[in-house]
């Protein structure tokens, strides 16, 4: 365990936090590894500078964004933002409880001769981009996205953090004014624009065309002159940067980090769609389907129709993607299991006691009567590829342990399921009759 500085005075910490080691620090505080003895956990304890709120203006200042982030500490929940546990203060600090994410920044991504695989940046972008259209409808512009303010965790997922300089639409609490990052900021940002969903959109391009290429859109050696390219000038192509990138994928950027603000995207879900169009022209890795994909796959299946996006997130969580080519059975009637099973390409034909029931194509579900009756079950036919099949698996112990929420929304729609199921069989017997 780290001992802290006798000067820092923060020593009452020890109490419930032991401090291992510190992790960052900057103007306005360090950000230290830490053991909570009270949640019996690791996390990420913030906590301010001496004297950051004492200057007069600038400490001002600094307390309304210090604020923002505790208002907002526990109200965003969603997979891919950075939790806050929880807020406090003691005599000489202010100091936030977060979400260990112990895998370092993009910014690690940002230079040339370090940038991630195209696929894999464009699936972490799209998440990037659904969870900033979720705080946007809860009233969040985020203002400073950028690679520093993406962490990573130990899986390599990626969460956006600080809301330091977040927007609140519709607060009635004095706003925190010129934020942001130069390179990152949006045209308007220098004419004192509202903030807009727009102001989050153009960032995010910046963000995408640096992680593609390591290098800024526009580049200069003056704060003068790089607000002047912002407002008057078209960046370097994509292309003359880097000259793998699909024609699809520069559009997406182009258009998100365009300087006229009625040909950039208006809706984050426009940005994810033309992400989710260049999915296909890109290299694959060797999963059927990467994260994103198989978001967008649920999405757009009936049995998904009532869940909430974070819930669609937290299933993506618990699945797991393979292939199997023609002959090879699924599932064997007679074995046990409890895991459930989406076509997501492909048929597969089910028999029982060696008689073909029927044929299953891309959508259906398997195995949920095994996964509804829990403990060790048996099962009741035996499922082979009739084709070349892309599959998705859901980890019955896993859908177990997961949220009420989740749990509670996959019970109404596997009894929707099962009651429609039924009613076909019926319908088929009365046809028959």
């Amino acid at each position: 365990m780290q001992s802290l500085p006798m000067n820092s005075n923060i020593e009452k910490f020890g109490c419930r936090f032991e401090i291992r080691r510190e992790l960052g620090s900057g103007a306005s505080a360090r950000v230290y590894l830490a053991f909570d003895t009270y949640a019996q956990r690791e996390v990420a304890l913030k906590i301010t500078n001496p004297n950051l709120f004492g200057d007069e203006e600038e400490g001002a200042r600094n307390r309304r964004m210090w604020l923002n982030e505790t208002r907002l500490a526990g109200k965003l929940q969603h997979p891919f933002i950075v939790q806050v546990f929880e807020a406090g203060s003691t005599d000489n600090h202010d100091y936030l409880v977060m979400e260990l994410m112990s895998g370092g920044t993009l910014k690690q991504f940002a230079s040339y001769g370090k940038l991630l695989p195209v696929v894999r940046l464009v699936d972490i972008l799209y998440k990037i981009c659904n969870a900033l259209d979720y705080a946007n409808k809860k009233g969040v512009l985020h203002r400073d996205i950028k690679p520093a303010n993406v962490l990573l965790d130990a899986g390599g997922n990626a969460k956006i953090s600080d809301f330091g300089a977040a927007f609140l639409v519709g607060s009635e609490s004095t706003q925190v004014e010129a934020v942001g990052t130069l390179h990152y900021m949006a045209p308007e940002q220098f004419k004192k624009a509202v903030p807009t969903i727009q102001t989050d959109i153009y960032s995010t391009g910046v963000m995408a065309y640096q992680l593609l290429t390591g290098k800024f859109p526009f580049e200069s050696t003056s704060h003068e002159s790089l607000i002047y390219q912002k407002l008057n000038m078209d960046p370097l192509p994509l292309e003359q940067a880097r000259g793998d990138i699909p024609q699809a994928l520069r559009f997406a950027v182009n258009r998100a980090m365009h300087r006229d603000r009625e040909v950039r995207y208006r809706t984050w879900k426009a940005f994810c769609d033309d992400l989710t169009a260049a999915m296909p022209h890109l290299p694959k890795p060797d999963e059927v389907l990467c994260d994103s994909s198989r978001f967008n796959f649920f999405c757009n299946l009936p049995f998904f129709a009532g869940f909430t996006d974070t819930e669609i997130w937290e299933t993506v969580g618990i699945t797991r993607l393979f292939k199997c080519e023609a002959g090879e059975r699924l599932a064997r009637e007679g074995e046990e299991g409890n895991n459930m099973f989406i076509i997501a390409g492909g048929e597969a034909s089910v028999a029982k006691g060696g008689i073909k029931l029927g044929t299953m194509h891309p959508g259906d579900f398997f195995g949920e009567i095994a996964y509804i009756k829990e403990g060790r079950q048996i099962r009741s036919a035996t499922v082979t590829a009739a084709t070349t099949m892309e599959v998705v698996e859901i980890r019955g112990d896993a859908l177990r342990n997961a949220s009420a929420g989740l749990q509670a929304r996959f019970s109404k729609a596997l009894l929707k399921l099962l009651v429609m199921r039924i009613e076909t069989s019926d319908n088929n017997l009365i046809a028959r009759g």
